[in-house]
C-alpha cells in the first residue's frame, strides 16, 4: 500500500534532487571550487565568461516578456505586490541600518544596497525549472524592474542625504 509518508519521502527526494541537479547551483558550487583553488582560466575562457554573465539578465528578461501573461499577473497582484516591498524595501530597510552600524560607506554600502534591494531575475527560471509557480515569479520580476528604478533612485537619495554615500 502506498502511504502519505511515502509521498512525502518521494517529495522530499524529487525536491533534493532538483536542488542538486539546479544549473545555478551548479554553477555557484564551480566556482567556489575555482576560487577556492585559485584556478586560473585562459582568457579566451575569461572572455567567454564574463560576455555569458553579461547576457544572463537581459536574456531572462526576454524570456519573461516573451511568456508574460498579463492577466494571470493581474489574479496574483497581492503576493506579487508583497514580494516586491520585500525585495525592494523591505530586505534593505533591515539590513542597510546594520550595515551603517557595521562601518560600510560609500561604493560597499552601494553594492549591498544593489545586492538587498533589486530585482532577482533567476528567480524566475528557478520557479519555471522546478515546476514552482513560473507565472508569480514572472510577475514579481516585471514588478521589481520597474519598481527599482524609482526605489534604488530613493535609496541612494536617503545615504546620500545622511552622508552615508559620497
Amino acid at each position: 500500500t502506498f502511504t502519505s509518508s511515502d509521498a512525502d519521502k518521494k517529495g522530499i527526494r524529487k525536491a533534493c534532487i532538483g536542488v542538486l541537479t539546479n544549473p545555478i547551483i551548479i554553477g555557484i558550487v564551480l566556482g567556489m571550487i575555482a576560487s577556492f583553488f585559485n584556478i586560473k582560466f585562459p582568457g579566451m575562457v575569461k572572455k567567454t565568461i564574463s560576455n555569458m554573465g553579461v547576457m544572463t539578465s537581459p536574456l531572462a528578461l526576454i524570456s519573461i516578456g516573451a511568456t508574460f501573461r498579463g492577466r494571470e499577473a493581474l489574479a496574483k497582484i497581492k503576493p506579487t505586490l508583497g514580494a516586491s516591498f520585500i525585495k525592494l524595501i523591505g530586505l534593505a530597510a533591515v539590513f542597510m541600518p546594520l550595515a551603517i552600524y557595521m562601518g560600510f560607506r560609500d561604493q560597499k554600502l552601494i553594492a549591498l544596497l544593489i545586492m538587498l534591494a533589486s530585482p532577482c531575475t533567476a528567480s524566475y527560471i528557478m520557479a519555471k525549472n522546478m515546476d514552482g509557480d513560473a507565472e508569480l515569479a514572472s510577475s514579481i520580476v516585471v514588478a521589481t524592474t520597474v519598481l527599482s528604478a524609482v526605489t534604488l533612485t530613493v535609496w541612494i537619495f536617503v545615504l546620500r542625504s545622511f552622508g552615508f554615500v559620497q
